[in-house]
């Protein structure tokens, strides 16, 4: 797997890998595979190559938004904030920010999401929503079409097909409006 995303040559073969992992058995190849990569990073012996940081950088945010979609959707479950709970300590920071303004997050998606309440939407699909849209609001860096495609490939890996779908237009719609404001 750690080769296999190393080879990976585009975000959207990156983000292949991780649907079809996450389809398997979660995240948990992911980050073995992750950790192998960054092993091999730092210098340690590590049977997988050694990549530039911006390659490592960007295996790296993939499998923390998974597993901060995890983190979010075990607090939502549990009614408190993430914890930490053997996953990546940028995940778990991820995941608090987006808790910290989840309710902002949810009304702004409410307000997107013609028909649906967001009380009444999937709750992977909730954690997804919140997750991309905290993205688009905090990360400039990243462009909308990267957030919205990965929380679409987060959607189909963790929810259901037609969930790609509804998020896909729910985050169009509040990258639109916040397109409009700028």
């Amino acid at each position: 797997m750690a080769a296999a995303l190393a080879a990976a040559a585009s975000d959207a073969e990156l983000a292949a890998l991780a649907r079809a992992e996450a389809e398997a058995d979660g995240t948990q190849r992911l980050r073995e595979a992750v950790d192998l990569l960054r092993a091999a990073a730092r210098g340690e012996a590590a049977p997988a190559p050694a990549l530039d940081p911006a390659a490592l950088g960007r295996i790296t945010r993939l499998v923390r938004r998974d597993e901060a979609l995890e983190a979010l959707y075990e607090a939502e479950a549990r009614g408190r904030p993430p914890t930490d709970e053997g996953r990546d300590e940028g995940a778990t920071a991820l995941a608090r920010e987006v808790w910290e303004e989840h309710q902002d997050l949810d009304a702004a998606i409410g307000g997107a999401a013609t028909d649906w309440r967001v009380e009444r939407m999937a709750a992977v699909d909730r954690a997804v929503l919140r997750l991309a849209l905290w993205e688009l609001r905090h990360r400039p860096d990243l462009s909308a079409a990267v957030v919205i495609s990965e929380a679409v490939r987060l959607a189909k890996a963790y929810s259901t097909e037609r969930s790609g779908a509804f998020v896909n237009g729910v985050l169009s719609r509040l990258e639109r409006d916040r397109e409009g404001r700028a």
